[in-house]
């Protein structure tokens, strides 16, 4: 179907310059959601009773996932409930966000700073609600036992032993315009409220599903909230600084304006300030701020499915920077759309159609410029440079190589600041394979990946770990050993190199590594083989790293 994907072979191709790390997956069609290294082998899984759509891991270590439990005629992405779960797999908190016919949790969730989550979720209105509100009659579907379904976002802080309080609250609802029917408050000329929704854009949707928000994002530092809503072709932006009071009026809040929207972006044809010609986000998904430390750092990022494109069904990921001022609103002058008019950067393949996922997907800036794109409808992952070139790439096949659609996916860096003891050149780099690791050292999250990268393809190699360091080390092989061979343990069995890299997770609860307690030292360090580095020995390692366990 896709000219990149058919040239894969295999179906995992890292090059030089990818970022090393794991991914976060969670395949439609299997209940487990799975951390997997740049080779596509499984590090870790989490097992479920029921299949996932959005996971994160949090700063500590925990699965925060979204899991679809919610029965009757929804759309396919309707969850319900929303969890935690520790590296072990057992849930540490669990939260029903679902009473049929009145509210229900749907496609993601943000994990927030100070512990709590921002969750998506439908309200239930009836067709004669949606009528008083001044929805044209002809745009609802004529059966009035269908529901209307607005969105609204919830901030949960979870409990001891489940469940949740909801401390803050946003509705679409509380945030409409329209001009269609002058006996309604809400009536006006859309034009001249482009911080508001009109309840008769667009006048057509699938379920009645009438924002379909999919993906929820925070920036700390603002104080503000971005979703994105395919159906209206947008991002919006919403102040978080205020009360739920504050939030269902337009007074208030850190700008002032309550819950009116601070910023929308995508589609000025949704308040009355553009033409067709002025579209330019078609269906998307995924839309986040780029974070601090990384290239764009500011700018949103978002996934363009191409839905519906006019120049052709192909999709792109797009860079913008959003005319934002010194005190955190959204310049616009009077009677225009928000700008900008063109994004900063954006990708497309070569041969555009050649990318193309018209639902679901997501993407990713990386601390190097480089960019992660999941194609979901493919369930096809690559990674790109900032000139576009393809960096590494990788196919799904989980549960099945048929079945392998995702909702999205995300990255999770390998961090290395405490290597020491240098590796020597290797057959495929001359500054040799690396080890590094990921996730939190904490004795308590029991959530450490150990990575190995820059590895000859296809051979056997081990993980080692000891107490005891030695730097500069002593000869092996072509290599350093640079962990004493006091108390020096192998972390069975050995695993493949793949395509250049591999990871292990490690189990602070049994193995060589039961009983760590916090402040203990382990260094750590992979072996491989290297046939190809003859005449030297056929076989080499990395540099070491120590980690510092936490509590």
């Amino acid at each position: 179907m896709l000219t990149l994907l058919a040239a894969l072979a295999p179906a995992t191709l890292p090059q030089a310059g990818a970022a090393p790390g794991v991914t976060l997956l969670s395949p439609f069609s299997q209940t487990d959601t799975v951390l997997l290294d740049r080779a596509g082998a499984v590090v870790h899984s989490w097992p479920s009773d029921a299949s996932t759509y959005a996971a994160y891991l949090t700063p500590d270590g925990l699965l925060l996932r979204s899991s679809v439990i919610a029965t009757g005629h929804l759309s396919a992405a309707a969850t319900g409930r929303i969890e935690l779960v520790a590296w072990d797999g057992t849930p540490t908190w669990q939260h029903v966000y679902w009473v049929p016919d009145q509210y229900c949790a749907h496609h993601d969730v943000e994990w927030l700073p100070n512990g709590n989550v921002l969750v998506i979720a439908w309200t239930w209105k009836t067709r004669q609600q949606a009528i008083d509100a001044g929805r044209d009659p002809a745009y609802l579907d004529a059966n009035p036992s269908v529901p209307f379904l607005p969105d609204h976002l919830v901030e949960l802080q979870p409990q001891p032993g489940g469940g949740a309080t909801v401390v803050w609250a946003w509705h679409v609802w509380d945030h409409l315009v329209q001009d269609f029917d002058p006996t309604k408050p809400n009536y006006g000329v859309v034009a001249d409220h482009p911080e508001r929704l009109d309840v008769n854009f667009p006048p057509s949707v699938p379920f009645n599903d009438w924002n379909h928000l999919n993906t929820v994002d925070y920036d700390a530092e603002l104080d503000q909230v971005l979703v994105t809503s395919r159906h209206w072709n947008e991002v919006w932006v919403i102040d978080h600084a205020t009360t739920t009071a504050e939030a269902a009026s337009s007074a208030g809040g850190a700008h002032g304006r309550g819950g009116d929207l601070l910023y929308r972006w995508g589609n000025p044809q949704a308040y009355g300030r553009g033409s067709a010609a002025d579209q330019q986000l078609f269906g998307p998904h995924d839309a986040q701020w780029i974070p601090a430390g990384r290239p764009g750092a500011g700018h949103l990022l978002v996934f363009d499915n191409g839905l519906n494109r006019p120049a052709g069904a192909y999709s792109t990921v797009d860079e913008l920077a959003p005319p934002l001022t010194p005190l955190g609103d959204y310049a616009l002058a009077p009677g225009a759309a928000w700008g900008p008019t063109s994004t900063t950067w954006e990708y497309a393949a070569p041969n555009p159609t050649d990318f193309y996922s018209p639902s679901v997907s997501g993407c990713e800036r990386l601390a190097d410029g480089h960019t992660l794109v999941y194609s979901g409808d493919q369930g096809w992952l690559f990674e790109v440079d900032a000139a576009g070139a393809l960096v590494w790439q990788h196919v799904n096949t989980l549960p099945d190589a048929a079945h392998n659609r995702f909702f999205k996916a995300r990255h999770y860096a390998a961090e290395a600041p405490t290597t020491y003891c240098a590796a020597g050149p290797n057959s495929v780099s001359a500054s040799g394979a690396h080890v590094s690791a990921s996730g939190p050292a904490s004795v308590t999250a029991n959530a450490l990946v150990v990575h190995a990268t820059d590895l000859p393809h296809g051979q056997l190699g081990i993980f080692f770990h000891g107490p005891v360091p030695l730097d500069p080390g002593v000869s092996f092989g072509a290599g350093l050993r640079c962990v004493a061979s006091s108390g020096l343990v192998r972390l069975n069995p050995p695993i493949s190199t793949g395509a250049g890299s591999c990871a292990r997770a490690l189990d602070l609860t049994s193995g060589s590594l039961a009983g760590t307690l916090p402040g203990d030292v382990q260094h750590f360090q992979f072996w491989y083989r290297d046939p190809a580095g003859l005449p030297a020995p056929p076989f080499n390692l990395t540099e070491g790293l120590r980690v510092a366990f936490a509590p």
